[in-house]
């Protein structure tokens, strides 16, 4: 990773990435030519010529220096292309394509080129009462009235700030649940809305800048960990147009961007950029027409990072924390939905649903929530007295049973012989695997192991084995969690480096966790988030957001969408289970505090 320059610059990359993609589409600028296009692929010429054109004209507005040698050649091409009365009639015969054109006489207004003549016909189509009046997404609407500003065409439609209250970005939406086409949508309201970094739009008055910035962030990590070189880049633009620079995402971006980039400047974009229909091409076309985007949006971050123009903000200051008695409230009430539960359950259901809701129960400091069931699972142990039921509920279940029931001032002879037996076999190792390390910590905290021992045995057990890539998320959480012990220090302390790595992955893992329904994976990835030192993230405040969503009247979590009333009790006694686990970790936002005291 390249250090930040001295007073806060960007990192050095920048320059290079522009030169490079410049270079590049120079080299190809015959491509962005319609007339040499093939049949069938004259319109994708058209989209990428207005794109080609708007990075000539920005290059021209944000830099007062002479085109170079690259950007001439694609200036001249765009110039010729824009004489053609081939090209420049189509926008009077074709009213709907009217930004294919505006696009690329803007560019050439911007270049200091203005044509009578090509001005007029925007005109007339953009007078023509369809052209500027057919219903458009938001965003594209802001699209249609940036275009005609840059073009100098007058018109009565309300202005973008009119448009802003109701685009996906000032909506402030969840970044778990937005896909490629919402990304989009997002950047570019912010490139039109701020004039590609020239104006501090007006936003709507609830508009919060701190949670805009964390929201570009997380979906710029989110995006570089899928390797979609085509938004981070969108999203590294959308930060320098809000006048972000001091962001240590945008440096992992910048760094990304730099070791993505072909030798020759080539930046590939995403699967599924070309349409089906242009899949027969030659290797020379799909070379250039599956990079040539992304390959301009490389060298505009550029080009906005270096313009002295473009604003410049003082960073926001974090956006403040959520409030917790929302959390504590779903908290109890799970709680009490499990104690309930594990009194009608079989035991062997019932001990996991009693261990969680006696988590729960301390997490908040009102242990006697669940003392029924910890009384009804332990007077059922005692009568099944055989030590593999311990050993079958696992480590977790056992360690919270112990801590619920000590609580309680009760016990369990099983449960304890159990332990004790335990505390014995670990007295007689030299070294454990990294796996054990919580119940080592686990086993110190209810006094059965000599704290000399336990250390003893720790620090033979690093977590690397428990990082490794190529692990699914879930997997790699909750081992952490195991690892950690609920000791929230635990793990940035011990990962060290690779801590932040690893938290990516975590991070990476949890939209798809939260489409595919998989609430179990949601709740363990956000606990080792949390562990992590992730808890203030957009990616954790948004994954608890929508954890509490699922909370159903009854206090249990999850819609099973299921008929069978053993499916759904069980599928919800393990996501409740699941769920109080996560929210009673002492590292999630609102709980460290009142939790500490289960350490």
């Amino acid at each position: 990773m390249t250090p930040k320059k001295a007073g806060g610059e960007l990192p050095e990359p920048w320059r290079a990435v522009e030169e490079r993609a410049v270079s590049w589409l120079a080299a190809h600028h015959t491509r962005f030519d319609p007339d040499t296009a093939e049949e069938g692929a004259v319109l994708f010429a058209r989209k990428a010529l207005v794109e080609m054109a708007l990075l000539t004209g920005l290059r021209a507005r944000l830099d007062p220096a002479p085109f170079d040698e690259d950007y001439q050649r694609l200036f001249d091409r765009m110039g010729a292309v824009a004489r053609r009365p081939s090209y420049r009639e189509l926008v009077g015969r074709d009213e709907r394509a009217l930004l294919l054109y505006a696009g690329t006489h803007a560019a050439l207004r911007l270049c200091g080129q203005d044509d009578d003549e090509f001005h007029h016909l925007i005109e007339q189509s953009a007078a023509g009462r369809y052209a500027t009046c057919f219903e458009r997404i938001p965003y594209r609407q802001l699209d249609l009235l940036h275009t005609l500003e840059l073009a100098g065409v007058e018109h009565r439609l309300p202005p973008i700030e009119a448009t802003l209250p109701f685009t996906l970005f000032c909506a402030d939406p969840s970044v778990l649940g937005l896909g490629d086409r919402d990304i989009y949508a997002i950047t570019h309201t912010i490139f039109y809305a701020t004039d590609f970094g020239l104006r501090v739009p007006q936003w709507p008055t609830d508009f919060d800048l701190s949670r805009a910035v964390h929201l570009l962030e997380a979906l710029c990590l989110l995006c570089r960990r899928r390797g979609n070189a085509d938004l981070v880049g969108e999203l590294l633009c959308s930060l320098l147009c809000l006048g972000i620079r001091d962001s240590a995402e945008a440096e992992r971006a910048w760094a990304f961007l730099s070791e993505v980039q072909e030798p020759d400047g080539r930046v590939a974009g995403p699967e599924g950029i070309v349409h089906p229909g242009l899949e027969g091409r030659d290797d020379e076309y799909r070379s250039w027409a599956t990079a040539y985007h992304t390959t301009i949006v490389a060298a505009l971050a550029g080009l906005l990072a270096r313009s002295s123009s473009v604003v410049r903000c003082r960073r926001p200051a974090r956006p403040k924390a959520p409030d917790a008695s929302p959390f504590e409230t779903a908290l109890r009430r799970a709680t009490v939905w499990l104690a309930e539960a594990a009194v009608t359950a079989d035991l062997e259901d019932a001990l996991p649903a009693a261990a969680a809701a006696a988590r729960g129960a301390r997490s908040i400091r009102e242990p006697e929530l669940a003392h029924s069931a910890l009384g009804s699972v332990v007077k059922r142990a005692e009568a099944e007295p055989s030590p593999s039921l311990w050993r079958r509920v696992g480590a977790d279940v056992v360690f919270e049973c112990a801590h619920g029931l000590r609580a309680t001032s009760r016990s369990c002879a099983t449960l304890d012989l159990f332990l004790e037996g335990t505390a014995t076999a670990l007295a007689g190792l030299t070294a454990i695997p990294a796996a054990a390390v919580g119940g080592v910590m686990q086993l110190t905290r209810l006094g059965l192991l000599a704290e000399q021992t336990a250390h003893s045995l720790i620090t033979s057990a690093g977590p690397a084995p428990l990082m490794a890539e190529g692990r699914p998320p879930a997997v790699t959480a909750r081992d952490l969690i195991q690892y950690a012990g609920d000791d929230p220090s635990r793990l940035p302390s011990s990962c060290g480096s690779s801590a932040h790595a690893v938290g990516e992955r975590l991070a990476a893992g949890l939209p798809a966790a939260c489409q595919d329904y998989k609430l179990d994976e949601v709740a363990v990835l956000l606990q080792g988030l949390a562990l992590l030192g992730w808890a203030d993230h957009r990616v954790v405040r948004d994954g608890l957001e929508f954890l509490l969503r699922q909370q159903s009247p009854s206090g249990a979590f999850g819609y099973p969408a299921a008929d069978d009333p053993q499916q759904r009790a069980s599928l919800q006694r393990r996501w409740t289970q699941s769920c109080v686990v996560a929210l009673s970790s002492p590292a999630v936002p609102g709980f460290g505090p009142a939790a500490g005291h289960m350490l």
